[in-house]
């Protein structure tokens, strides 16, 4: 074999290596950071945050791959986009700005033979379908939260807009001749969104429970839009604008300041009780699916 080929050979090997490598690291390192999380939660009442836990899982682990096949490109199995968006979620957790997930999910589209201009654009539609209901939730914020605060995350939210338009000229070029997405599917996947949001609206308020305290729906479901806004700005899991966002804009609805840091600590660790099962269970079978084929 020529030097070449051999180059060749090993370009062509060493992404599924490292793929198979991450399959096998990657539960172990949230199963480790999801316990870490465990022991540091002061006491407090379950029942009400596992409630909602259930209303959240079943929003993000069903009702977004609904969302997502709804706006796909190719129409396939509900089962091929429960498992990946469940993988995508668990490697978005371990990344900066939860870009691991939306990377996952382009890299098994184009494995999968979609064009990755394409797979790009239909990873996008759907964050664009699921960012209508984050708008709308947010844009309720102004009477439930310091305008200040709602000031400063808009602010943020534009300047990322500048940057990419700024660099339009970069990629504009690049999605020539990519499908454009279907404005009456966006329209269902925006529909899907608000039933996500309602889970959502759900943990919230079984997290605020569980630390002994209530809030109104209402205002807790425009405090959720308001901080996933906040999480377009970098930040990790557990710990970025989101989660402060999320803890001040309690507070601020009269929750204690202390009780807000635990409900806000102890979303961000149930979240990764659904994630791991789930998201790293659909690796592990990845990874001994594609030994079997090495065999």
């Amino acid at each position: 074999m020529g030097v070449r080929a051999t180059a060749r050979l090993r370009r062509s090997t060493w992404p599924a290596a490292v793929a198979r490598l991450s399959a096998r690291v990657v539960p172990v390192a949230a199963l480790l950071v999801a316990v870490s999380a465990w022991l540091h939660l002061p006491r407090m009442a379950l029942q009400p945050a596992l409630a909602g836990l259930g209303c959240w899982t079943v929003g993000n682990y069903l009702v977004c791959p609904l969302r997502w096949r709804a706006v796909s490109f190719e129409r396939r199995p509900l089962r091929w986009y429960g498992r990946v968006y469940a993988e995508g979620e668990l490697l978005g957790m371990l990344t900066p700005q939860h870009a691991g997930a939306d990377l996952w999910r382009i890299r098994q589209l184009v494995a999968g033979g979609v064009d990755r201009g394409a797979a790009v654009i239909e990873v996008a539609t759907d964050r664009a379908a699921g960012g209508v209901a984050l708008i709308l939730l947010a844009a309720t914020a102004g009477g439930a939260l310091p305008m200040a605060a709602v000031r400063v995350l808009l602010l943020g939210i534009v300047g990322l807009l500048a940057i990419g338009a700024g660099t339009r000229r970069w990629w504009l070029p690049r999605l020539r001749g990519v499908p454009r997405p279907n404005a009456r599917r966006l329209a269902r996947g925006a529909a899907m969104s608000f039933l996500y949001q309602a889970g959502y609206v759900g943990f919230l308020l079984g997290v605020v429970a569980a630390v002994g305290f209530s809030i109104d729906p209402l205002s807790g479901a425009s405090l959720i839009g308001l901080s996933q806004l906040a999480g377009l700005l970098p930040g990790v899991h557990g710990a970025g604008p989101k989660e402060a966002t999320m803890t001040g804009g309690l507070a601020a609805l009269g929750v204690p300041l202390a009780a807000a840091l635990s409900a806000v600590a102890l979303a961000a660790a149930l979240a990764w009780v659904p994630a791991v099962l789930v998201g790293g269970g659909g690796l592990v079978v990845r990874s001994r699916r594609r030994s079997r084929v090495a065999r």
